[in-house]
């Protein structure tokens, strides 16, 4: 199954920080998983989450969304799958470096930077939603290899899990590489979601 990411944009109708903004990103995250949904011919319903707010999966297909106050996303997969989004904000808190990885993972991509932590980040959100674990768990999700400057492979239970980044306006996007490939789509709220060659 070639994986179809979907990235969709938040209404910006609604101020930041807003349970009116929050209810956008949401929305957009559904907007895009119907999309992804469309596309791979999973269900157009039936996408429910556990009490613990795990993706549920749909007659044979799982899911991951995220969302961030611009950007929201969604994935749909033949077998466990996970998605984060980030904002490249350099933050000025710099004790989350040693939150986020210890030191050998650090040195596996190349040192401390703001690009590195949030490829870091979004690839342990991205296979521990596969898992349908937190963050709680970022300790024993392990950095292993760097392989280029779209992918990472992590170790988690006793697994390698394979992760392409892919970058879109200031924001980086984290999905688990399973299948038969990735082709990333970036659509809008008037339309279907469109191809963007990510080539």
């Amino acid at each position: 199954m070639i994986l179809t990411p979907v990235i969709m944009p938040v209404s910006r109708d609604a101020p930041l920080r807003t349970p009116a903004r929050i209810q956008a990103q949401r929305y957009a995250s559904r907007q895009a998983l119907k999309a992804c949904a469309a596309g791979c011919g999973a269900p157009t319903s039936g996408w429910e989450k556990n009490d613990r707010d795990v993706p549920q999966p749909n007659e044979g297909f799982f899911w991951s969304v995220s969302h961030k106050r611009n950007w929201a996303a969604a994935v749909i997969a033949d077998c466990a799958v996970g998605i984060d989004v980030e904002h490249i904000l350099p933050r000025d808190d710099q004790a989350v470096f040693d939150e986020v990885a210890n030191q050998r993972e650090w040195e596996v991509v190349g040192g401390r930077s703001w690009d590195h932590f949030f490829r870091i980040w979004t690839a342990k959100e991205a296979t521990l939603k596969a898992h349908g674990r937190g963050i709680g768990a970022f300790s024993s999700c392990q950095v292993h290899t760097l392989v280029d400057d779209l992918h990472l492979t992590l170790r988690y239970d006793g697994a390698d899990w394979f992760v392409e980044h892919y970058y879109h306006d200031h924001h980086i996007f984290t999905v688990t590489a399973v299948g038969d490939g990735i082709r990333w789509l970036v659509g809008s709220m008037d339309d279907d979601a469109t191809v963007r060659d990510k080539s």
